[in-house]
């Protein structure tokens, strides 16, 4: 039980706990029998903590424990869908701590809708070192991970989508959607240029979202039309509180920057119930920060980088004065 700290740090993550709390148990889920590093659990590892699926290691972690969850360098499938219910019981995937790397891919795929894909409804979780993919084919597949827990540490996660052209355009979609409070997404990746988008969200909130914090993250989507949104808040979707972003990048990418899309920020009525800082972000491929209606809203501090009437720098700006 000594060395469960080091080996945490050696895959990229962070410690879970103190040294009088160390992890009460650690489970792997794994996708190939032929693997080496299969062979190498097997000879390590007690083979009841030893998983095929997510789904089924979920079932058998115990909340409130400190407990770990580990998944191999592999291309994983979520078979169906997952509720993560338990808090204080981490997942963590065992590669570098780029979000970009794609050695721990989790993916959503097939003709049958699972939206939400994956629900994190515990609190205090860490996820770290996860590649979420959304790639099923279904109309009705409109999220990748919904999170109604609170205080969530989402740290080095990529999560990709949608790569089907069938939700490319739906707006609808809300690749991640946050609820709860005090949810935190560190150096996290939202997006793909597999697929260019011309509708889908990458990042929605109900209700009783409140106190996200989003540090250090890139919003990266491939455009093909000016419909594009990154952050939906109309009146499905809507705040209950501020929400911040710190040092993030949203960059709408145009094929030889032949356009740019409308709004960054969809909704307006809804965004008054709460409001949007960023700090420190800079916003590529946009023609304005948020649909009419919504500007007393959202409050930028440094100056609006790539948007036309970004002329602002040093104060707390709202867009309405712009």
């Amino acid at each position: 039980m000594t060395t469960f700290g080091d080996r945490l740090y050696e895959m990229g993550g962070s410690p879970v706990g103190m040294t009088i709390l160390q992890p009460q148990e650690e489970r792997w889920v794994y996708h190939s029998t032929t693997s080496q590093i299969y062979s190498e659990l097997q000879e390590k590892i007690d083979s009841t903590k030893l998983h095929a699926e997510i789904t089924t290691a979920e079932t058998k972690v115990t909340s409130g424990r400190n407990e770990v969850v580990w998944l191999t360098p592999e291309s994983h499938t979520l078979a169906s869908t997952m509720t993560w219910d338990s808090s204080n019981t981490h997942i963590i995937g065992m590669h570098s701590g780029s979000p970009w790397s794609n050695n721990v891919k989790l993916t959503q795929s097939g003709s049958t809708a699972q939206s939400p894909a994956i629900t994190v409804s515990g609190s205090d979780n860490l996820i770290a070192n996860m590649h979420f993919v959304m790639s099923g084919s279904s109309t009705d597949q409109h999220v990748l991970l919904k999170n109604t827990g609170s205080g969530n540490h989402y740290q080095n996660c990529w999560f990709e989508g949608p790569t089907n052209a069938t939700q490319a355009d739906d707006t609808s979609v809300k690749l991640v959607q946050v609820d709860g409070g005090g949810n935190y997404f560190k150096n996290c990746v939202f997006g793909t240029t597999a697929t260019a988008s011309g509708g889908a969200r990458l990042l929605g909130f109900t209700g009783s979202a409140y106190r996200t914090t989003f540090e250090d993250c890139i919003f990266y989507q491939q455009a093909d039309n000016v419909g594009a949104r990154f952050i939906d808040v109309s009146t499905a979707f809507d705040i209950s509180g501020p929400q911040f972003f710190k040092n993030c990048i949203f960059h709408a990418w145009w094929s030889n920057q032949a356009d740019m899309a409308n709004y960054l920020i969809a909704g307006a009525a809804a965004i008054r119930t709460g409001n949007l800082h960023f700090q420190g972000c800079s916003v590529v491929g946009f023609d304005d920060i948020v649909e009419a209606g919504g500007e007393a809203a959202v409050f930028f501090d440094n100056q609006l980088t790539g948007a036309p009437d970004g002329t602002y720098a040093g104060l707390v700006v709202n867009v309405t004065k712009a």
